[in-house]
Parts: C-alpha cells; sequence; structure tokens
C-alpha cells in the first residue's frame, strides 16, 4: 500500500522537523514548509493525503489553507498554542477536521491524524463499519470521564450506553456543576457520529442575535458587521452533534426557529431565503426546570416535547459522596497539570473531610476547592489540615494580614503569581485581550508568560 503523504506547515522549522521525523516512524510521506506561499505553491503540483498546519503562520493564517482546500477531499489539521473556543469553531466551520492544542502528546497527535485520514470526506452516512466500531467494547474506555463508582454514576454509565447509539434527542438535566457536558461529550463518543464534530454552544452567554447567527448562521449584510457569509453550528457540525447547553436561557422568538429546524431537519441563514439541509444530533442540557418554565409562558411546550425525547439526569454530588475521593484524585490529576505541578494525592481523612460538604457547586465547587488548596500547600499530598473550603484571603487571614498557614509556610509567589493567571484566564474562557485587559498587561506579555509557566489550557469535568 503506498504510504500517505503530509503536508506539514509550520513558521517555527525546528517543530517541522520534528514533526516529518515523528511523522516519518509512523510510515507516513512528509514533506515541510515554513510559510503559507510556499504551502499554495505546493498544493496543485502534489497530492496530499492531508495537510496538517499551524493556525498563525507569520502574518499568515492556516485557516486560508482550510478555505481553499474546503471543497477537495484533503483534510486539514490545525495546530496553535493559543486555543480558543471560538477558534476552533470557526476552523470547523471552515472545514477543518480537527484543532490541536501545543504544546502536544505524540500519541495524541498521531491519534488526531489517523482519525482525519480514516474519516471519510463526503456529506453521506457513516459506514456500517464505524457504526460497528462505535458500538464496540471501548465502551468503558469512553466512558472514563464519567469518575466514580456509586450505584448512581453506574446507573448513568449504563443509561448513555444505551442511548449513544440511536438518534434520538436527548435532554441532559441536572443541577449547575454535576457533569452535563461530559455526558453529551460521552454519548458524542459512543455514538456513529463521533468521527464528527461535537460543537456545544452556551446558550445564556449570548444576546437574542448572536445566539441565532452562531446557530443558523447569517449572510452577507444581514446586519452590521456581517460582512460575509457564515455557516452556523448546525450546518458546521457536518453529520456530528450539536450541545445546545442552558437550552431553557434561549429567548422565545429563537426558539420557534429551534422547533423548525428540530422538524424539518434544515436551517435557513438570518437574513436568507433559502433553507439548507442539516444532518445533525441534537443534544440539550438545562440546570432549569422546564415543565416549570412551560407553565409560565417563558418555554414553547411544543419544543419542549421535540427536547425531551429522552431524558438524562445528572446526580448531584451530595447523592453521590462516596464517589468523593475517585473524583478528588482525578481532578487533582487534571489540577497539576495544566499548572505544570508534579503529581498530587489526597489522603484519606482529607478525602473524608471533603465529605462532610453539602457541596452546593457541585464537581465545579470541588474542583475550586482542590486547586485552591494545592495552591496554597506546597506538598504533593493535601493532608486535611490543607482542605482551604474558604477564599484565598481565608487562608491569608482577614485582610491578607498575617497568613492563617500554621507551621507551613505559604506558597512562593511566583506560584501565586502562576495560579492567579490561570484563574484570569479561565474566567475569561482564554479570551487573550480581555484577560490581558484585567491583568493589566500587553497580550504579547501575557502569551510569553503562558509560556514561561506551562500554563494549559485543559477542558473541566463539569458543565
Amino acid at each position: 500500500m503506498t504510504s500517505r503523504r503530509i503536508l506539514v506547515v509550520d513558521d517555527e522549522k525546528s517543530l517541522c522537523d520534528y514533526l516529518a521525523i515523528l511523522l516519518r516512524r509512523e510510515g507516513y510521506t512528509v514533506d515541510v514548509t515554513t510559510s503559507v506561499e510556499d504551502a499554495f505553491e505546493r498544493l496543485p503540483k502534489v497530492r496530499y493525503d492531508l495537510v496538517l498546519s499551524d493556525l498563525m503562520i507569520g502574518k499568515r493564517s492556516g485557516l486560508e489553507i482550510v478555505q481553499a482546500l474546503n471543497t477537495s477531499q484533503t483534510p486539514v489539521v490545525l495546530m496553535t498554542a493559543y486555543g480558543t473556543v471560538e477558534k476552533a469553531v470557526e476552523a470547523l466551520r471552515l472545514g477543518a477536521c480537527d484543532f490541536i492544542l501545543k504544546p502536544f502528546q505524540n500519541e495524541v497527535m498521531l491519534q488526531a491524524l489517523r482519525k482525519a485520514l480514516e474519516e471519510p470526506r463526503r456529506e453521506d452516512s457513516l459506514s456500517a463499519e464505524s457504526k460497528t466500531a462505535a458500538g464496540s467494547g471501548s465502551a468503558e474506555r469512553l466512558l472514563q470521564d464519567l469518575v466514580g463508582a456509586s450505584v448512581s454514576i453506574q446507573n448513568l454509565r449504563t443509561l448513555i450506553s444505551k442511548v449513544a447509539l440511536s438518534e434520538s434527542t436527548v435532554l441532559i438535566t441536572g443541577e449547575s456543576g454535576t457533569g452535563k457536558e461530559v455526558v453529551a461529550r460521552s454519548l458524542h463518543r459512543l455514538s456513529v457520529r463521533s468521527a464528527r464534530p461535537f460543537l456545544p454552544i452556551h446558550c445564556a452567554a449570548l444576546s437574542e442575535g448572536l445566539l441565532e447567527s452562531e446557530l443558523f448562521g447569517h449572510v452577507k449584510g444581514s446586519f452590521t458587521g456581517a460582512t460575509g457569509d457564515t455557516v452556523g453550528l448546525f450546518v458546521a457540525a457536518k453529520g456530528g452533534t450539536v450541545l445546545l447547553d442552558e437550552v431553557g436561557e434561549i429567548p422565545l422568538s429563537t426558539q420557534v426557529k429551534l422547533l423548525r429546524v428540530l422538524q424539518e431537519r434544515e436551517v435557513t441563514p438570518v437574513g436568507g431565503t433559502q433553507a439548507i439541509p442539516i444532518d445533525v444530533r441534537i443534544l440539550a442540557a438545562t440546570n432549569a426546570d422546564l415543565e416549570t418554565l412551560v407553565a409560565k409562558g417563558r418555554f414553547r411546550e411544543d419544543l419542549f416535547y421535540r427536547l425531551n425525547v429522552i431524558r438524562v439526569r445528572t446526580p448531584s454530588l451530595r447523592d453521590r459522596v462516596q464517589d468523593i475521593p475517585l473524583l478528588s484524585q482525578a481532578l487533582l490529576v487534571k489540577i497539576c497539570r495544566r499548572l505544570g505541578r508534579p503529581a498530587a494525592t489526597i489522603t484519606a481523612s482529607a478525602a473524608h473531610c471533603l465529605a462532610q460538604h453539602r457541596w452546593p457547586g457541585n464537581i465545579r465547587e470541588l474542583e475550586n476547592v482542590l486547586e485552591r488548596s494545592l495552591v496554597l500547600c506546597p506538598e504533593a499530598v493535601l493532608e486535611e489540615a490543607d482542605i482551604a473550603m474558604g477564599s484565598v484571603s481565608d487562608a491569608w487571614g482577614e485582610g491578607f494580614g498575617e497568613p492563617a498557614f500554621g507551621a507551613k509556610m505559604p506558597p512562593p509567589l511566583e506560584e501565586m503569581q502562576k495560579a492567579y493567571i490561570y484563574w484570569i484566564l479561565t474566567r475569561t474562557q482564554w479570551h487573550i485581550p480581555q484577560a490581558s485587559a484585567i491583568l493589566g498587561i500587553e497580550p504579547d506579555r501575557l502569551h510569553r508568560m503562558i509560556q514561561h509557566y506551562g500554563i494549559k489550557e485543559v477542558a473541566a469535568f463539569p458543565t
């Protein structure tokens, strides 16, 4: 069989050389270039099976390559050091197969390339082979993000395994911070659509006009600032899955349009007249009581019944306190990875201490407490005395006076600065301009500090 040929495009020569060695060891034929201009010269002359491109290449963008190859059969995988949800969605909209964050692990990169090379590029149904693979014995591995051994979490895994292979719309309910997006991603990974995009959208975070544009797309000139045609998430998903997070916050006027999408399986872009057929599975998540909203006239009853085909409820943390030791250890692994710290563990007494709390914020609150405790404790093992249930100011004493660490020394200033930068980045959803404005520094300096501290963006457990 002829070796698959890959073109690597990145303005960092050393990375191009590294990727060439890595991919050639896997049996690929590899060409490299450090400019978009050279890539455009090569593409008409050589038939590449895949293009792996950086997002920012000097003053040019890898999105230009995605746009140029959108109508061809050549998949494009993008990589970047400054990943955001917005950039990932835009890349997928324009036709990219995947979006990899730097620095990457070799196996993560190789898996993404294998998936892109194996995925059919036609907009047709998935093959029988992929359906069989989706229902294979890999379910346990694909459900590994649902951490816990309680009866409620075991029942949740069983239900997800049954529901995932259907094409039915699923309504995921549960309190804030219980992991509704984790459930949605698990449903997608176990489905026959797993090779296609999973695109979540937080409906409460966008204004009505912007929400409609994100969902349905818009045509040039449909509103101020609409300088070109843009496809919405329903079209960008391309046979994948769309998650409508906090669906109860969608305005009534938009609910009417969403109902038509569910009924007709087509969307009409904002300002457009031509309906576009869609092939997408729709999942919805909410922490609100939709039946109550229906009774109050704030949510359409017909839309509720369209969404509530199958309901999956995520249990609150106080209903599965026996899972706290396992959850805490899994969360500590994730926190240490993104803070660039050595692996940490938690003692049984500390886990018992955590189990006594009511956790109104559920897994998200537990993660915040563990991160705060880890930042304030320089040790690799969290003891019961290290658990910081209050704020940072509580740990440091009234008015940040004498530190309340007992016999322990406070963490180094550099570690506190690193944690604070990460905290600002997560609160701004890694929006670099906004985060730099809050920190009072230039975006370029923030990028350098992110690289210096090795801060990485890691998807959170809960939604």
